[in-house]
Parts: structure tokens; C-alpha cells; sequence
């Protein structure tokens, strides 16, 4: 089955593919942050009302929906002349698994000085089966020393071994320890992995990008269809900042590294925009299916 993390690239082939892929993340996102209902099917007209709000026009919606059904992302049911949509049971679950870390209030200082080392070998021609391993260890905050050892300075010993299991991934070591010692090379290596002044830059532009939302949603001046548009676009962009960062305890970073700023200031958007924004959605889902 395809993973919910292909939906989540970039493809740098042409504005099209941009705008396809584009579609596809606020149509999870959206599953994932709204969808409260259990695995209740929602109708595709709902659905393409939704991705409206987004300009993004009912021909395109609904080819979203073919192709996130095609990667095994939703499962497509029929009522009569109604057509339904909704998560699969993989897809609800790694969406969940994903928001636990989007959504996570982090203490900086807290760390308990564990790491997880992996070590793996994947056939050379299986560049697919590498590519997806790679992003799911990036999202579990590891690092690469080498090609295939990855290390990340938090205890992720059950994840990455849940992570291979459904990859199917047997022919790898998973290590975990609290002793880590990095000869000058081999920390340079990791710093250099870790590209904390790349990662700085992210929040710093989110801070920037967001600064006006802050003030307008802490005003209650935010009215239910932007704070639908707004908050799900931040989203996005927040899960696309927290794939990217190793989360490193404060001991390995500046003191101006803007994590924490821009952490709180996600938070409270989020928590502000919640309840407008689920109205927003809820409202537009009951939008019957024309097609």
C-alpha cells in the first residue's frame, strides 16, 4: 500500500505537479485535523466544497480524491447515487501518529541524554523502499551519519522498530544508549546532518509569515472561513518545518535558535482558529454530492 508521506512531497516537475501535490496535502491535512468522526464516510461533493475555500476548482478536487483512492490513502463507498470517501484504516493511523508530533508542546531542556542508532541494508535497486525509509526516519528526528546509519539524540527504540515493520525491513540493527561518544569527524559529520542554521531560517520565516494570524487570532478577529484557509495552510507548513528538524535538546543548539518561539506561536493559532475552523468544515462537508 502507498504511504501517506508520498502524498506530502514536492515534486519539482512543473506547476501542475505542485498544484496536484498541493491538493493532496490540505486534502489530508484537513482529513486529519477535522475529520473527529471516526471512519464515518464524508460525500465527495462535501469533500470538493472543502478544497473550494482553497481555490482549487471541482475538476482538480475530485481528481485529488481518484488519486489519494489509487495510493490507498481513501476508500471509495457508494450510497445509492451518492459517492463517499473516507480514510483508510493505515492512513487514520499514521495520520494520528503524525499529529501527535505536529501538535507536541516540547520542553527544550528536557532531555534524558538517550540515543537511538539504526543501521540498515536495502537492496541497491529499491530506490523507492529508500527513499520512504529515509523520510519516515527524518520524521522520527534521525540523522545520518553514514548512508545507512542513522542516529537521533531521543529514545525512538519502539517507533523506527514499528516504522520497519510495516516496511517489511528486516536486515537492520536498532540500538539505544546513553553513552555516545563523537570523535571530532564523526561530530562534524552529525552537525553538518543536522543543518541547524537551514532549520533556524524555517522558523524564522514562519515567525515572519505568521506574525499578522498571531495578532488576529488572539483579537478574535479571524472569521470562520479564513480561519479554515489560514489555520490549515500553517499546518502544512508547521508539519513541513517539523519534518525537517532533528529536535535537538537545547544542548546542541544557539541560544537564538527560534524553535521554541515559533512553537508557541503555532500553538496558539491552532488553539484560537480550532473551534471556527471546525465549524467552517463541518458546515461545508454537508454539501451535497452533484456528481
Amino acid at each position: 500500500m502507498s504511504d501517506v508521506h508520498h502524498a506530502l512531497e514536492t515534486p519539482a516537475d512543473g506547476s501542475a505537479a505542485v498544484g496536484r501535490a498541493r491538493a493532496q496535502r490540505l486534502l489530508v491535512t484537513l482529513l486529519g485535523d477535522y475529520w473527529h468522526a471516526g471512519h464515518a464516510p464524508l460525500p465527495s461533493g462535501g469533500l470538493v466544497a472543502v478544497l473550494a475555500e482553497f481555490d482549487i476548482a471541482p475538476a482538480n478536487a475530485r481528481a485529488t480524491l481518484s488519486r489519494l483512492t489509487q495510493r490507498g490513502m481513501l476508500e471509495r463507498t457508494k450510497e445509492g447515487r451518492r459517492t463517499n470517501y473516507r480514510l483508510t484504516e493505515s492512513a487514520w493511523h499514521i495520520l494520528q501518529r503524525g499529529a501527535r508530533r505536529i501538535f507536541a508542546t516540547t520542553d527544550e531542556n528536557a532531555w534524558d541524554g538517550c540515543w537511538t542508532l539504526i543501521a540498515f541494508t536495502l537492496p541497491l535497486d529499491d530506490a523507492s523502499q529508500r527513499r520512504l525509509l529515509r523520510a519516515r526516519l527524518r520524521w522520527l528526528t534521525f540523522s545520518p551519519l553514514y548512508d545507512a546509519t542513522w542516529v537521533t539524540p531521543h529514545d525512538r527504540f519502539d517507533e523506527v522498530r514499528e516504522q520497519l515493520s510495516e516496511l517489511g525491513i528486516n536486515d537492520a540493527v536498532v540500538l539505544r544508549a546513553t553513552d555516545l561518544d563523537l570523535l571530532p569527524s564523526g561530530r562534524a559529520r552529525l552537525e553538518a546532518a543536522w543543518r541547524i542554521d537551514e532549520v533556524a531560517a524555517g522558523y524564522q520565516s514562519f515567525l515572519k509569515r505568521y506574525r499578522d494570524l498571531a495578532w488576529r487570532a488572539a483579537a478574535g478577529t479571524v472569521p470562520p472561513a479564513q480561519a479554515l484557509v489560514r489555520r490549515t495552510e500553517m499546518v502544512n507548513d508547521w508539519r513541513a518545518l517539523v519534518g525537517e528538524d532533528p529536535d535537538l535538546p537545547a544542548t546542541f543548539l544557539p541560544a537564538s535558535f527560534p524553535r521554541a518561539q515559533a512553537r508557541t506561536m503555532f500553538l496558539d493559532i491552532s488553539e484560537a482558529l480550532a473551534q471556527s475552523a471546525q465549524q467552517r468544515f463541518e458546515e461545508l462537508v454537508q454539501t451535497p454530492d452533484r456528481a
